[in-house]
């Protein structure tokens, strides 16, 4: 209902771009023996902690070939390749999945817990952030994920936008967990990172790119050294 010849049109900040990514080396080979990434999947390190109008380009066009490329000559030369993940391994996700939402009993709307997320996001992990806030905000999304695998309206075995949708939350409960756990442990300011508690950049203890593993009681955090090869860091001035 606004009529922008005579009024400003509302505008806010939103994320629309996420920095990191799987874990790939220059190349888009992950930790995974056989499995590249490539695109905004990927995280090769080519944006830092801010990323740049149009950087993403470069990793769909560079980095889609490098790695295409790369990915499909791996293929070829390794066609007897065991796979790292066992069918038994996948069968239990399958199980945990069907069972979880199909033959659950709960009665949770998925659109509602997708929206209580993202209210959580947006009020407690915006542009700036601070312990506290961070601290409910993960506590909150770990209740929302104890809420998720109940129920899924939708039965059908083929075309489910329903179980779709769910799946989708679900990856999204899990990013926010990584996103939420590394901004708690990232005590300092850096690129699109602000802490209003932390305003100062710390290279002594933060100078390193954060990874999170996947466990059954949530996201291990480890670290990797930045990578210098013409230009070190330097204080943003602007």
């Amino acid at each position: 209902g606004v009529d922008i010849i005579d009024e400003p049109i509302e505008v806010r900040p939103v994320c629309h771009y996420m920095m990191g990514g799987i874990h790939a080396n220059v190349d888009g080979a992950t930790e995974l023996p056989g499995l590249w990434t490539a695109g905004e999947a990927a995280c090769n390190s080519t944006h830092g902690a801010n990323r740049l109008g149009a950087n993403s380009t470069s990793e769909c066009i560079v980095w889609g070939r490098i790695t295409g490329e790369l990915a499909a000559r791996h293929a070829a030369s390794n066609k007897s390749m065991t796979i790292a993940i066992s069918q038994n391994q996948i069968a239990e996700e399958e199980k945990r999945i069907y069972d979880g939402l199909f033959r659950g009993a709960g009665d949770v709307n998925p659109y509602e817990i997708r929206k209580e997320l993202t209210d959580t996001m947006d009020a407690k992990a915006y542009v700036f952030r601070n312990e506290q806030d961070l601290a409910e905000a993960l506590k909150k999304v770990k209740e929302l994920k104890g809420k998720m695998w109940k129920h899924v309206e939708d039965k059908a075995d083929e075309y489910n936008t329903n179980f779709i949708n769910v799946m989708e939350i679900d990856s999204m409960l899990r990013t926010a967990e990584v996103v939420l756990a590394g901004a708690i442990n990232r005590r300092e300011s850096r690129g699109a990172h602000s802490r209003t508690d932390y305003p100062n950049r710390d290279d002594i203890n933060f100078l390193r790119h954060t990874l999170a593993y996947h466990t059954p009681e949530g996201p291990r955090l480890a670290y990797h050294p930045v990578v210098f090869t013409r230009y070190a860091p330097a204080e943003r001035k602007y």
